[in-house]
């Protein structure tokens, strides 16, 4: 909000404030031409004054800027109260929520004693069977699903004679077993 004041107190500036000038006169010279100026005309030539100057007062200044420094406090205390109104309401907006939380937290703690108290709950009494029924997934002896059809059975093949063994050659030489035996 500072930027909203600043903005206030500038127009309030520009709108009220008295304009430290000299008088404005305006002529039409020879030529024509027309002028505008802050000092007098020349002699003899027909001129009007447009604005004439106003003094400056220091007292008048003084009362004008007390008036804008009274808005201005005026303006944000009314800012404080709005902001100070809004905290208040919040917070009790809370507090009933808190309220209201609280309140259901211990309908809750009821309801869970209660429960805990209730002793019905917890005995299962499981049901009678009827003659002919069976639990699902057991199905009855022979039975044989839609489009069942019995598998096949594997072809007989002749068992695979093992391989012969053949002897393994022996090493010529001193290497071998029999040569160190004799």
């Amino acid at each position: 909000m500072p930027t909203t004041a600043g903005t206030f107190i500038i127009l309030l500036l520009l709108l009220n404030g008295n304009p430290v000038a000299a008088d404005l006169y305006h002529w039409t010279d020879d030529n024509g031409v027309q002028h505008y100026s802050n000092t007098p005309p020349p002699q003899g030539v027909e001129s009007s004054i447009l604005q004439k100057e106003i003094p400056y007062d220091p007292e008048i200044d003084n009362q004008r800027r007390a008036r804008e420094d009274a808005l201005l406090q005026e303006r944000e205390s009314a800012e404080t109260r709005r902001r100070i109104e809004e905290a208040e309401r919040k917070a009790e907006e809370a507090e009933r929520d808190a309220k209201e939380a609280k309140r259901k937290a211990d309908q809750l703690e009821k309801e869970l004693e209660e429960r805990e108290n209730d002793r019905s709950y917890g005995v299962y009494y499981y049901p009678r069977r009827r003659p002919g029924h069976r639990p699902p997934g057991q199905r009855p002896p022979g039975h044989r699903p839609p489009g069942w059809r019995p598998k096949p059975e594997p072809y007989e093949t002749k068992p695979s004679q093992p391989p012969q063994k053949r002897p393994r050659p022996q090493p010529k030489g001193d290497r071998s077993v029999q040569g160190r035996q004799q």
